[in-house]
């Protein structure tokens, strides 16, 4: 309301109006729904112009705690004036979204069901059958999948130095930093890790455990694939997992529990993957194609019928 982050949104706001009003009218638009604060400008500036229909689209998880996504029912009612800046539909990506969408209270009539187009590459990654014991191969292959906040990615990669002593004998260490967070080997000296920055789709072959940051939503990657997944629960913060309450999924606070995971995941079988419980992967891109050029009206709800 005051200093220059109120200057920065009256600024911000008085372009969105003056784009939106130099545009010829579209028939809809979609963007990135995360409920940041330029948004609701955005989707006021939108309508005030009168544009079609306008469509948010979550691209990647909804998890339990972000509260972004999260508003009093009531806010959706749509019935006075001040009424909170809402798209005209939500493309939610899977049955995961959905539901934690219906369960905020979201309308379902506004939800509509589409293909998730950041992990369209899972539709060729085939869930794989449950390993043999890894520890009694030439040594556990362990992927660390970094956080994009360097408080995540410290507690993450000190959990792992501090139980490194104890590791499997042979056990090889792959890093994949976010981008907006390096992890540098040599602040490990203690241990034998490679730092890469490969495509996590492209690492997932080549790993037996996957030990995630309490964040990132490549621990789902990694989960659909039919890895088995290690997550860092901070116990002085909200579970803000993406893979909070899917089964298997091992949450870890301290090097002894993270140590004692990996021993089990290294000498049992498992695969616990709900990959259809989550995303809808077909690259044909039908329910797409059917939103944009029917308005989605053709069997695409997300209520599933």
């Amino acid at each position: 309301m005051c200093g220059r982050t109120a200057m920065a949104n009256v600024i911000q706001h008085n372009l969105f109006e003056a784009a939106m009003n130099s545009l010829t009218k579209q028939r809809v638009g979609v963007y990135l729904q995360e409920n940041q604060g330029w948004e609701f400008g955005f989707i006021h500036a939108w309508k005030t112009a009168g544009h079609g229909q306008l469509v948010g689209c979550p691209h990647s998880t909804v998890r339990f705690w972000d509260l972004r996504y999260f508003f009093d029912p009531r806010s959706y009612m749509r019935t006075n004036m001040n009424s909170l800046p809402l798209p005209d539909r939500v493309a939610v990506n899977g049955k995961a979204a959905t539901d934690a969408y219906l369960a905020g209270g979201y309308p379902a009539g506004d939800l509509v069901e589409v293909e998730a187009l950041r992990y369209l590459h899972l539709d060729t990654v085939n869930a794989r059958a449950p390993q043999s014991a890894a520890i009694t191969r030439q040594g556990l292959r362990l992927l660390v999948l970094g956080d994009y906040l360097p408080s995540n990615t410290r507690l993450q990669m000190e959990l792992l130095n501090r139980a490194g002593a104890s590791l499997p004998a042979g056990t090889v260490i792959t890093v994949k930093p976010h981008p907006a967070c390096r992890i540098q080997a040599e602040d490990y000296p203690a241990l034998s890790l490679k730092v890469v920055m490969e495509p996590v789709a492209e690492l997932l072959d080549e790993c037996d455990v996957a030990y995630t940051s309490s964040l990132t939503s490549a621990a789902v990657d990694a989960y659909c694939a039919g890895v088995p997944v290690i997550s860092v629960l901070d116990p002085t913060t909200l579970n803000m997992n993406p893979l909070r309450g899917y089964i298997g999924v091992r949450f870890i606070s301290t090097p002894a529990e993270l140590l004692g995971s990996i021993i089990i995941l290294a000498s049992v079988n498992e695969n616990c993957t709900q990959r259809e419980s989550i995303f809808v992967v077909d690259k044909t891109l039908k329910r797409w194609s059917m939103l944009i050029f029917n308005d989605g009206t053709e069997n695409i709800f997300a209520g599933r019928q």
